[in-house]
């Protein structure tokens, strides 16, 4: 009745399960049929008891057989269901068009050439985890049970060593372990703001960020982005109109311009947070990607009024999602409560992966070869993007991102809706602006930009590029 082939490459107990489905599903094993025993199955198979108890906890899974305590396992009984009528959906039209290209770019299965991702390559990120450490980790996140509400300990202690290195006075004590920076900037809005408090954001800038804000019921006030960061006249002009409470914004490798702030810019804005009383939240999301050492705001204020954001999900897999808050020790405790009343703990299996790789040395190694693959990807993207007639005004030294201008009266957002129809995943300009501009604007992704399918559609479009 059961034939098993030893030279196969499929394992024994898998041929077992494909055996016994082939007859529960063309109903020859009737439902509510006895099964024989597990020593009589393994002695007619030719198999050990081991075999067959793998096959049978298959098969229960799949909802095929069923246990009966005492005596032995049974064909299940077929629960007749009525099945919802399939219907050929689209991907969802959200309002806000950020939230709509999120959607689009993590549900990218029709997506050819993800030009305007905020992800590297796949490929990429195939020697950032080495398997060993994900083994060793598993077990050990099994048994310590779930990770503290504030992180990992000893995860936080290499955090803070890493800020220290950065030149941010950071103890393991001022460290908040959270599921990526989109936790972070939420904890920050649910717990350190209130409804109806002013914040001015960069302008362009992280796309999510405003609606998570704007969420909270929070007035957002947008400030323009220059290339050595943020606008400092208007900047001064919204802290003294608005007199917020905060400034998110991203001094190291922006998104999406890609350029840095320099030390003055920086020195400026820290100098209008103490003259007008804001906070200011910093994002680091990808500040590894720098290839020299840069200043920051958190390493000039030593988190007096710097609230440090960091994550690991750009660096090493989008489904990692880790990162941290670094602030100042009076504000530890109330963003942990804010944790808590969200998500109580963080993963503790994520967090032991982490801790593992920042060190063992690994982390290291893998980020100097992302930032030579993108040095040598963002050379050749910058040469066929001007090719094709677009514009880049400030090439960056580091990072994934170029900001490419588009010749009037090309709109971004109308050409990355006809990209999208051939497979291709533009980033429009309006998106990442509060105040509706930009539109002439394209954020690339240096590791993509570069791509054929990409390229050649951009030159089929240069006859309307040239009459703009």
């Amino acid at each position: 009745m059961f034939h098993v082939v030893r030279s196969s490459a499929v394992p024994l107990a898998d041929q077992l399960v494909e055996e016994l489905s082939s007859l529960i599903e063309s109903r020859r094993l009737a439902e509510g049929t006895r099964l024989p025993s597990i020593r009589l199955l393994a002695r007619r198979a030719g198999v050990s008891a081991f075999t067959v108890t793998a096959a049978f906890e298959k098969l229960l899974a799949r909802g095929l057989i069923e246990s009966r305590r005492g005596s032995g396992h049974f064909v299940a009984v077929r629960r007749e269901l009525k099945m919802p009528v399939e219907v050929e959906l689209g991907p969802p039209v959200h309002a806000d068009p950020g939230i709509h290209f999120a959607h689009s770019a993590t549900d990218a299965r029709d997506i050819r050439v993800p030009a305007g991702a905020g992800f590297l390559p796949a490929s990429w990120y195939a020697d950032a985890i080495p398997a060993s450490a994900l083994s060793k980790m598993a077990c050990s996140a099994a048994t310590q049970g779930r990770a503290p509400s504030q992180g990992d300990g000893a995860l936080r202690e290499l955090l803070a060593q890493r800020l220290h290195l950065e030149g941010v006075p950071a103890a393991a004590h001022n460290i908040v372990v959270t599921a990526g920076a989109s936790q972070a900037f939420d904890l920050i809005a649910r717990k350190l703001l209130a409804p109806g408090d002013t914040v001015l954001v960069d302008d362009p800038g992280y796309f999510v960020l405003p609606t998570q804000l704007k969420a909270r019921g929070l007035q957002l006030v947008s400030v323009p982005r220059c290339p050595d960061g943020p606008d400092i006249g208007a900047l001064e002009e919204a802290a003294r109109l608005h007199r917020p409470r905060m400034f998110f914004t991203q001094t190291l490798v922006h998104n999406p311009t890609g350029v840095s702030a320099s030390p003055a810019n920086c020195h400026a804005v820290l100098s209008l947070a103490e003259k007008h009383g804001f906070l200011v939240v910093e994002d680091h999301v990808y500040t590894d990607f720098a290839t020299s050492h840069r200043v920051s705001l958190a390493q000039i204020d030593e988190l007096r009024r710097v609230l440090y954001v960091g994550s690991y999900s750009k660096i090493l897999s989008p489904g990692m999602r880790v990162g941290f808050l670094a602030v100042a020790e009076a504000l530890v405790a109330p963003l942990i409560e804010a944790k808590i009343v969200s998500v109580l703990t963080g993963s503790a299996l994520i967090e032991c992966v982490l801790r593992e790789v920042l060190a063992s040395g690994t982390y290291r190694k893998h980020v100097q070869r992302l930032r030579d693959k993108l040095a040598s990807a963002r050379s050749r993207a910058v040469e066929r993007l001007r090719e094709a007639g677009l514009c880049i005004e400030h090439v960056p030294s580091d990072g994934m991102f170029l900001w490419a201008r588009l010749p009037s009266p090309l709109d971004a957002e109308e050409l990355a809706a006809h990209a999208r129809r051939t497979g291709i995943l533009l980033a429009a300009g309006p998106m990442f602006s509060i105040s509706g501009g930009s539109r002439d604007y394209l954020r690339f992704n240096s590791a993509y930009a570069a791509d054929p399918l990409l390229v050649s559609f951009l030159n089929e479009r240069r006859p309307l590029i040239a009459q703009g």
